[in-house]
């Protein structure tokens, strides 16, 4: 076996334990959030029971207001009438087809003092959208059931011909339990929960396909699957590299035993290698890295924190914008390392549409937060020659500085024009401000205001890496701000192309 091999082995096996542990924990966390789904539809089907019990305990008393006495035969032909007086209790008759309207039919036979009854009928159209309307989700069934086992409303609506419901789930609800259960429902596997409507002898159940219902459970399982591959694939990345370098390495040293020179120049060649393979590694994985970090810690907010589990649905934008902005805040972080030693940015100028750089930046931190509105105004076309992805960091640093410093919501305003050969940039926020002592200090490197401190979280290098671009592209960056009225940050410099092209939309 050559030494490659010996090497890959032992990396498989030092990994395979932490592959099967996560694996595993990867399952139980499905397992835990499909409990955490049926534990949330049951509730659901509760309180849906808790609407339909007191939809009827309203009619109970407009029937004992307006209803009419029932007649002897009525009485006589609907047992349930007589256990209602034997009773004392309000009782729901079963869904029947009325022969006179060919619609179903329910009657409530409500006891009154004198030892008759009073029957009074259901309106089952306005009780079946009433019902539906405390559900609000299309992918979500209602089916209601009476006494007699006879699904009388299906979907959003009253069923024209009830019909019998033989199942589990059908004897749990009518015998007062509730509970949830995975069941074919039609011609689908569908998640059911049910839950009994009080003293009515009645049954909710709400059912959804186990495709929908789970979904997000299952996307979280992929989600979670692809971070394990992904690093799984870096680190047989890693390892099949290692075991190529030390197989080489140990052959160098077998051959150098015989000559020491030979030796010498192996082991510095061997360094210098490994120097090299290391800064490799290093520029490579930074933003894998960084991306499955930021994905982790979603994840996990996702998991402990109930209000947030609707967001994994969205949990990919959340990464990619997370990744987008570690790398913007390492490139920040090298180009003050760059112009600390005392050399200049490496500018990649090129004729660019301003407009919809400016606006994909716009629209990413729109999706960051949702009090603020954030308002582009500009020409159709604006071409100037610049650094795109430094001029986007520029501009996401000023958009962001006005959402973090605006707590409370509100607009944040973006313009864009051209004036004669330059090219103007405004964003204005109506945040806490900047005191007058600190307007000329914010574009320094590691200062801040003093009015966020303790307050906001921040580094104190975006607004000095954003001063740092625009004069490198031959401009300036000023500041207007009032503290408590916002503040208003300006950026002009020249288009560089003759002369700018501008086109009013």
């Amino acid at each position: 076996m050559s030494q490659r091999a010996k090497v890959l082995w032992v990396i498989s096996l030092a990994i395979l334990p932490l592959v099967a542990l996560s694996g595993f924990t990867i399952w139980q966390q499905y397992l835990r959030d499909e409990f955490v789904v049926s534990t949330e539809r049951t509730y659901f089907a509760q309180a849906t029971a808790f609407s339909a019990e007191a939809f009827l305990d309203g009619q109970v008393a407009v029937a004992r207001a307006k209803g009419q006495p029932a007649g002897p035969a009525e009485l006589n032909d609907r047992p349930w009438v007589k256990d209602a007086i034997a009773s004392g209790k309000p009782v729901v008759g079963p869904a029947f087809v009325d022969p006179a309207s060919g619609n179903v039919t329910l009657l409530i036979a409500v006891p009154v003092g004198n030892g008759g009854a009073v029957l009074a009928p259901v309106p089952a159209e306005h009780f079946a959208q009433k019902l539906m309307s405390k559900i609000g989700s299309p992918l979500v069934d209602l089916t209601v059931i009476d006494s007699q086992r006879q699904a009388f409303i299906r979907a959003d609506s009253v069923v024209k011909d009830p019909v019998r419901i033989q199942e589990p789930y059908v004897d749990a609800v009518l015998a007062g339990r509730t509970g949830t259960e995975i069941a074919p429902f039609g011609e689908r596997s569908s998640l059911i929960a049910y839950a009994p409507v009080g003293s009515y002898g009645w049954g909710v159940l709400l059912s959804e396909p186990t495709v929908t219902a789970f979904a997000p459970a299952r996307r979280q399982v992929l989600e979670r699957g692809a971070v394990l591959a992904v690093i799984l694939a870096v680190v047989g990345a890693l390892g099949w590299t290692l075991a190529g370098r030390l197989s080489a390495a140990y052959q160098s040293a077998l051959q150098a035993r015989a000559e020491a020179e030979r030796l010498s120049g192996d082991l510095k060649r061997a360094l210098h290698a490994r120097d090299e393979f290391l800064a490799a590694a290093s520029h490579d994985l930074r933003n894998p890295l960084s991306t499955i970090q930021s994905a982790a810690e979603l994840l996990e907010r996702s998991l402990d924190d109930p209000q947030m589990r609707d967001r994994a649905a969205s949990c990919s934008d959340h990464i990619q914008s997370a990744a987008q902005r570690m790398a913007q805040q390492l490139e920040a972080f090298l180009d003050v390392s760059r112009l600390e030693a005392g050399r200049p940015l490496e500018l990649k100028k090129r004729t660019h549409d301003l407009m919809p750089l400016v606006r994909q930046v716009v629209a990413e931190c729109q999706q960051t937060t949702q009090r603020h509105r954030l308002l582009l105004e500009g020409p159709a076309l604006l071409q100037a020659n610049v650094d795109a992805a430094r001029l986007q960091r520029v501009v996401g640093n000023l958009v962001g500085n006005a959402i973090k410093y605006s707590p409370d919501g509100g607009e944040v305003n973006v313009k864009v024009e051209a004036h004669d050969s330059d090219v103007i940039l405004t964003v204005r926020d109506r945040g806490i401000g900047i005191p007058g002592q600190d307007q000329s200090r914010v574009f320094e490197r590691f200062q801040r205001g003093t009015n966020v401190e303790g307050r906001f979280s921040g580094t104190g290098i975006g607004l000095a890496g954003a001063k740092q671009i625009v004069e490198q592209h031959g401009g300036a960056i000023t500041v207007k701000s009032q503290v408590g009225k916002g503040s208003t940050f300006t950026v002009r410099f020249p288009a560089g192309t003759e002369p700018a092209r501008a086109q009013t939309a």
